[in-house]
C-alpha cells in the first residue's frame, strides 16, 4: 500500500467544513472526509512548527527528540542525525521516498554564515542531500520561508528555485508530477507534502480565495480589546482588521480545498487513489483572536486541536474519538502500512483506533517551553534553562487540565481546569476551590507529574519548588 501525508501549518481543527465549527469553506476535503476515518481528538503535543514535525518524524515527544522551541536564528537546534524517522523506516520498507514543501527541521545556514551560497537567510535553510534529510530521496523542499505568493525551494544543489505561484497550488503541482514522472513505479510510494498556509503572512493568498467569502462571522470567545501574541508582542486589531485577517485565513484554507481536491483527482483517475493509506492533518492551529491571542502556543483548542483524517482502503469506520498525539503519528502511520516500528519511539501505534476500537481513557500530554529569542537569551543570562518553563498539560476526551509556569525567570505556579463538553470555548476555566473540580485536578496533576517524570522534563523539578511556596 503506498502513503500520501498532507499536512498545513497552522491550520485548527475547526477550520474545515465538515468539522462544523468555523464557517470555511472546503467541499472537497468534506468529501474526503465522509469516505475516510475523521479524528475528531487529534492534538498537537507541542503546538509551534519545529516541535510537532520533530515528533511526527520521529515518534518521540518533542523534548525528547530535543525540541523546545522552533528552529531559528542564533540557536542550534536542528534534527539530530542520528534520530531514526519514518523516512528511513518506509526506505528500508522498499518505498520510493519524497517530500515536498517546508521542512523546518534544519539549522538556519545563517548561524554558521552570514551570506549562505544557497541564497537562504533568517530561519530558512538548504537541506543538503544525506543524512539530514533522513530517508526521503525525491526532496523539494526549504526550511521556512512566509512568501506564499513568491516562494522558493531547493533540490539537490543549494541553487534556490525561486517561483511566482501560490505555494500549495506549486507543491500539489510538484507532487503530481512526482507521482507521474519522478518517481520508482517498480516501488510502492511514501510522499509527505508540508503546506505553509494558513500560517501567516495571512495576506499571501490568491485573489480567486479571497471572493469566496464576503463577511466572516468571529467565534464568541474573541476579544477585541486587546489582541496580541500569547509572548506579549504586539498584535493587536480592530473588529475590521481582524475580519479581514479571519476572510484571508479561511480563504486559504479553502485554497489548501482546491489544492488537495487537484490531488485526490490525480490518484482516482490513476488508479491509485484505493491502494494509498492518505492522511490529511496539521502541525498545530491558530488562535485567531480567540481569547485575544493570535497565532500558536498556547493550550486552548484552536491552537492544540488539528484535523487528521485516515483514508485506508477497506476500512469503514467514520469516526474516531480517541485522543492521539504528534507522537503517535508515526508508529500509526508505520502500523497502519505493516512496517516495522522503532525501539525509540515514544508515541503508540493507534491504527487500532482508526479502524474502531476506542479507547476512552487515553490521554494526550501537551506542553509549551518559551520559544522566543528574547526570552531565551533572558533566561540564559539569568542561569535558567529555558526548556524547563511555560506550561504542561494534559488533553482528556473531555477535559484541559494545564500547570503553568509562564515566561519570565520570576515565576508564579498557575492551574487551569476546562470542560469542554460544557464550555468547548474555554471561557470559564473550572473553580478548583470547588471539592469535586479539586479532586479531579488532583488525579491529571498526578497524570502530568508522571509523565513529566517519564521524560526527565526539567519543568517538574520547577513546578515542585514553585508549588512548594505557594
Amino acid at each position: 500500500m503506498n502513503l500520501v501525508f498532507v499536512f498545513a501549518d497552522q491550520w485548527r481543527a475547526g477550520a474545515m467544513g465538515y468539522a462544523n465549527e468555523d464557517p470555511v469553506l472546503t467541499p472537497l476535503m468534506d468529501r474526503f472526509c465522509s469516505e475516510s476515518t475523521y479524528c475528531d481528538h487529534a492534538f498537537s503535543t507541542f503546538p509551534v512548527c519545529s516541535p510537532h514535525r520533530a515528533s511526527l518524524m520521529t515518534g518521540k515527544y518533542p523534548l525528547s527528540a530535543g525540541f523546545f522551541t522552533n528552529c531559528k536564528r542564533g540557536l542550534p537546534l536542528r534534527l539530530g542525525d542520528d534520530e531514526i524517522c519514518v523516512g528511513q523506516v518506509l526506505k528500508e520498507a522498499g518505498y520510493d521516498t519524497a517530500y515536498i514543501g517546508k521542512w523546518h527541521l534544519d539549522e538556519p545556514e545563517q548561524n554558521h554564515c552570514e551570506e549562505p551560497k544557497s541564497g537562504a537567510r533568517d530561519w530558512d535553510a538548504y537541506t543538503p542531500p544525506g543524512v539530514r534529510r533522513h530517508g526521503f530521496d525525491y526532496w523539494y523542499s526549504y526550511g521556512t520561508y512566509d512568501m506564499h505568493l513568491s516562494p522558493h525551494y531547493w533540490q539537490d544543489t543549494d541553487e534556490m528555485i525561486k517561483v511566482k505561484q501560490w505555494s500549495p497550488e506549486h507543491e500539489t503541482d510538484k507532487a503530481i508530477e512526482y507521482l507521474s514522472e519522478k518517481r520508482d513505479k517498480s516501488k510502492p510510494f511514501a510522499l509527505y507534502m508540508s503546506w505553509n498556509p494558513p500560517h501567516s503572512v495571512y495576506s499571501e493568498v490568491p485573489e480567486e480565495y479571497l471572493n469566496l467569502y464576503d463577511k466572516v462571522k468571529l467565534k464568541s470567545n474573541v476579544c477585541l480589546r486587546d489582541i496580541h501574541h500569547h509572548t506579549g508582542e504586539n498584535a493587536a486589531r480592530t473588529e475590521e482588521e481582524m475580519m479581514l485577517t479571519t476572510k484571508q485565513y479561511y480563504a486559504a484554507v479553502s485554497g489548501l480545498d482546491r489544492q488537495f481536491g487537484r490531488l485526490i483527482d490525480y490518484l482516482k483517475e490513476n488508479n491509485l487513489y484505493d491502494d494509498t493509506l492518505i492522511i490529511l492533518s496539521a502541525d498545530h492551529g491558530d488562535m485567531m483572536g480567540s481569547h485575544g491571542l493570535m497565532g500558536k502556543h498556547v493550550w486552548y483548542e484552536e491552537s492544540i486541536r488539528i484535523p487528521f483524517v485516515v483514508h485506508m482502503p477497506g476500512n469503514d469506520n467514520k469516526k474516531c474519538c480517541t485522543c492521539i498525539g504528534s507522537q503517535d503519528m508515526m508508529p500509526t502511520v508505520l502500523g497502519l502500512l505493516n512496517c516495522p516500528i522503532p525501539d525509540t519511539v515514544e508515541g503508540e501505534d493507534c491504527s487500532r483506533f482508526i479502524k474502531g476500537e476506542e479507547d476512552e481513557e487515553r490521554v494526550s500530554f501537551i506542553c509549551a517551553s518559551p520559544g522566543r529569542a528574547d526570552f531565551v537569551e533572558k533566561f540564559k543570562k539569568a542561569g535558567k534553562n529555558p526548556a524547563a518553563y511555560g506550561w504542561r498539560g494534559v488533553r482528556t476526551k473531555r477535559y484541559t487540565y494545564v500547570l503553568e509556569l509562564g515566561y519570565d525567570v520570576i515565576c508564579k505556579p498557575k492551574r487551569y481546569l476546562y470542560d469542554i463538553l460544557k464550555d468547548p470555548e474555554q471561557k470559564n476555566p473550572l473553580d478548583l476551590e470547588i471539592e469535586e473540580n479539586k479532586e479531579l485536578a488532583k488525579k491529571l496533576e498526578a497524570d502530568v507529574m508522571g509523565w513529566m517524570k517519564r521524560q526527565n522534563d526539567s519543568f517538574l523539578d520547577n513546578w515542585l519548588k514553585e508549588a512548594d511556596n505557594e
